[in-house]
């Protein structure tokens, strides 16, 4: 969506959270780019967003937490 949208501050909640959506193109969506922009929204529909707090896990560590050691370790077990 990044790529797509005019306005790149955007909160995801003001692009996604009114109908219509409101979102601005940069380009025009046509034939197969327009399908995928389709595809895109029947998928975000399905999301809820919520005024919780965001919480990220990283899920290759035990303890969720993103570390050299641990971002390392998969480049090397998943290989190229």
């Amino acid at each position: 969506m990044y790529n797509i949208v005019c306005k790149k501050d955007d909160t995801v909640q003001s692009v996604l959270g009114s109908t219509p959506l409101n979102i601005q193109f940069r380009r025009a969506l046509i034939g197969d780019k327009w399908m995928a922009w389709l595809h895109l929204v029947r998928r975000l529909m399905l999301v809820n967003l919520s005024h919780a707090p965001a919480v990220f896990r990283w899920r290759l560590n035990t303890n969720g937490e993103f570390t050299v050691k641990s971002m390392y370790e998969d480049l090397i077990n998943t290989g190229p």
